[in-house]
């Protein structure tokens, strides 16, 4: 018979103690408040709730989950918003799942506890994330207008930093905003206004806002609105919203900035035409 060593002795007993250390983790944790009746049924890709690791959603700010985007690795989606929340596996891993509390209104008050799940492609770079429920993401990008009003939307939020190119939850964004033109008008028209600051040339600001507007109409066309129905409009850096002093693009100035990179959506009933 094979004697062990003191030292394989050792780290035998210190292995035998993290699982069971694992273990107690997992028999320990409790499922999260929720009183919520509105969540969909077990089966629609998401675990269920009550698996997950702690007794309640993390509250999260909601800026960084903005900033989740395609091509991240899993290292940059930690930094933004934690590990997954959920026993996922330790290889190859494809999917993390999370529970978030998201604030409905002044930050410390009522809250929503929200599924959200990440989605890896083969070379574990982000491929794409999605909510179990749809009020989740309208609290992160609100998208209800009344009639006759213009919709105002973070350009922050729809696209990454100097592009045109739509983010995840810029697109989920606008799915919302055509579902809601269609629900409410017979023969949904829009016009759509990209608005940048100050920084930069006059003619790159203008071309930028203007591929901007550009990007949404053909977006919103993907989701039921005819391209032809949809106008757009490049601003640049007119009509500021706010007016904030610095003449370098600081960190601070550009977030003082933030109101007037913008898209504004303005959507009329074709058919009272």
């Amino acid at each position: 018979m094979k004697v062990m060593s003191s030292s394989a002795l050792l780290k035998a007993a210190r292995g035998a103690a993290g699982i069971a250390s694992l273990a107690m983790v997992a028999g320990c944790a409790s499922p999260p408040n929720n009183d919520r009746t509105d969540i969909r049924e077990a089966g629609d890709g998401f675990p269920a709730l009550n698996d997950n690791w702690h007794d309640g959603g993390r509250f999260v700010e909601p800026r960084n989950i903005l900033r989740i985007r395609e091509g991240q690795t899993k290292d940059q989606v930690r930094q933004l918003i934690g590990s997954p929340q959920f026993s996922e596996g330790f290889f190859g891993v494809r999917e993390w799942n999370y529970v978030f509390n998201l604030y409905t209104g002044e930050e410390g008050g009522e809250y929503l506890t929200c599924q959200y799940q990440v989605d890896f492609d083969d070379d574990m770079a982000l491929e794409d994330s999605s909510w179990r429920d749809v009020q989740c993401p309208e609290l992160l990008v609100p998208t209800k207008v009344a009639e006759d009003e213009t919709l105002v939307l973070s350009g922050d939020v729809l696209f990454d930093f100097d592009s045109d190119q739509l983010t995840l939850e810029g697109r989920r964004a606008l799915e919302r905003v055509a579902q809601s033109a269609k629900d409410k008008f017979t023969s949904p028209g829009m016009m759509i206004v990209g608005y940048t600051d100050r920084f930069g040339s006059a003619a790159y600001n203008q071309e930028l806002s203007q591929s901007r507007s550009d990007s949404v109409a053909d977006y919103l066309s993907t989701q039921g609105i005819s391209r032809g129905d949809i106008r757009t409009a490049g601003r640049g850096e007119a009509d500021p919203l706010v007016e904030c002093p610095g003449a370098r693009a600081t960190p601070s100035v550009t977030e003082c900035l933030r109101p007037n990179r913008r898209v504004e959506i303005t959507i009329i009933d074709l058919a009272e035409g």
